[in-house]
């Protein structure tokens, strides 16, 4: 229904800010005016975007409703209260008296409030951000979350006279099943190959672009038992003029040893290139599954950025001489819909993780191990450009969890980002609480006012800052 979104960024963008930003921050000030509520605040104005007013809905209970021009969410406007910070005590009369004359028999302005009431207004916008949050987790989970429900194999090369070769089997086929069984790993595979050496096996491949799932039935005849270890590094990309580049060594090429000791693997060759850095050493290699070379280099101890000592990006294969083949080794991931039991530890569970990962930035920027493109602050137009690719993905893959999750994160970012002790935030607000009940006295009105001005003006400034940045370079080319 909405593949006319997929290709197009702009309008993605448009749907996606309506989706993400425009609920999570409604939501954050029906927070705010519930709590008001709750403890007797007096709530003058709940508004559908920011002012200027476009105009008045209706009148409920005492407090206009309105919608204004700017959609950029919402605001409760509190007696004595702009939508930032406290007014002085003549504007707060005034707005006393425009109460009354709408109906409220009993007023009261949030400075009016007792400093417990008043942090419970400032933090019930974050504290419906993540209720949010926690629901929409919960959504998803009842619709599936992601689970391992076997093992994949990816054929990489065959060997002419292989029995998997004569099967039919090509490089690129995927393979999911043996006789229509799932299995959990590659050793599983081969080993029940072995077992089944002269019966009829099908296999259930997956090839080509189109996904389209087919099956190959044949009798593997082979001698000789799996080999104990099968697991060795495989050349996926070599660097310009890297070492490896220079020494000759090639995409898909498989390391075998390493100084004459046989490697298990990509760790084993990581470790031992960097004990052996900036000195000569012999890679033997096996090429196109038909001729073992040995390949000479000298790892480097200060490589550039994003190449390594050597120069190459390696995964792991797999190696079996009797079956000839190359391949690697996957998982089959699918969605797997969740008890309401199961649902609810996994909402707690994802917004604990996220939370604890937001927690270690500070630990991460200190021990400059963040990655930078995670540390990027965004505007809304950042975070629509964002949403946009999530969008798109959702409609792709006919999977409504995935545009459902990035919602979710944008409420509880919203709502850790508000509880931040930053004048003109709810967090700054809650701050001059704690102060004030430090002090015993709280801080003159006009005084405050003052501090969250400034902090606004700063805050303000630093959106345009961000805004720019994400017009310049658009979230969705580092997204993609």
């Amino acid at each position: 229904m909405l593949d006319f979104l997929v290709g197009n960024d702009a309008l993605s963008a448009i749907v996606a800010f309506v989706l993400v930003l425009i609920p999570a921050v409604l939501i954050h000030e029906l927070g705010h005016f519930l709590a008001a509520k709750s403890v007797g605040i007096t709530i003058l104005e709940f508004g559908i975007g920011m002012p200027p007013r476009m105009v008045k809905l209706f009148t409920l209970g005492g407090t206009d409703y309105t919608l204004n021009w700017l959609p950029l969410g919402g605001f409760v406007r509190p007696l004595g209260e702009d939508i930032v910070a406290q007014k002085g005590s003549d504007a707060t009369e005034q707005d006393r008296m425009e109460a009354e004359q709408r109906g409220f028999e009993k007023t009261m302005s949030v400075n009016e409030a007792k400093p417990l009431p008043r942090i419970w207004f400032f933090s019930a916008g974050a504290i419906a951000n993540f209720i949010l949050a926690f629901i929409m987790f919960v959504i998803i989970a009842l619709m599936g979350v992601p689970e391992v429900t076997g093992g994949l194999v990816s054929v990489e090369s065959l060997t002419a006279n292989s029995p998997l070769a004569a099967s039919g089997l090509q490089q690129g086929d995927i393979i999911e099943s043996i006789n229509g069984e799932r299995f959990a790993s590659d050793d599983e595979l081969i080993e029940r190959l072995y077992a089944l050496n002269g019966q009829e096996v099908t296999l259930g491949i997956v090839r080509g672009e189109s996904q389209e799932a087919i099956s190959l039935t044949f009798t593997p005849e082979f001698t000789g038992a799996p080999a104990v270890n099968n697991t060795y590094p495989l050349v996926l990309a070599v660097a310009e003029n890297s070492p490896a580049a220079n020494a000759g060594l090639q995409d898909g090429d498989i390391v075998l040893r390493f100084n004459g000791e046989e490697l298990t693997g990509i760790t084993s060759l990581q470790t031992l290139t960097r004990e052996h850095l900036d000195q000569e050493v012999t890679l033997s290699v096996l090429r196109n599954y038909a001729e073992e070379l040995d390949i000479t280099l000298t790892p480097r101890a200060n490589p550039p950025q994003g190449e390594g000592a050597m120069g190459i990006n390696i995964g792991e294969a797999g190696l079996e001489q009797n079956l000839g083949w190359v391949y690697l080794q996957g998982e089959k991931r699918e969605l797997v819909s969740q008890t309401l039991g199961g649902a609810i530890s996994y909402s707690f569970s994802r917004i604990g993780g996220v939370v604890n990962e937001i927690a270690s930035i500070p630990g991460r920027i200190i021990n400059q191990t963040a990655d930078p493109n995670s540390l990027r602050l965004t505007s809304p137009l950042g975070i629509s450009q964002a949403g946009a690719v999530f969008l798109q993905e959702s409609i792709e893959q006919n999977q409504p969890g995935i545009i459902l999750e990035f919602m979710a994160l944008i409420s509880l970012a919203l709502g850790l980002t508000n509880l931040l002790p930053i004048p003109a935030l709810d967090g700054g607000r809650i701050l001059f609480v704690l102060i004030e009940l430090v002090r015993g006295r709280p801080i003159a009105p006009e005084r405050e006012g003052i501090v969250h001005l400034v902090g606004l003006a700063l805050l303000l400034s630093l959106m345009v800052v961000v805004l720019l940045n994400d017009i310049a370079n658009p979230l969705t080319d580092l997204l993609r």
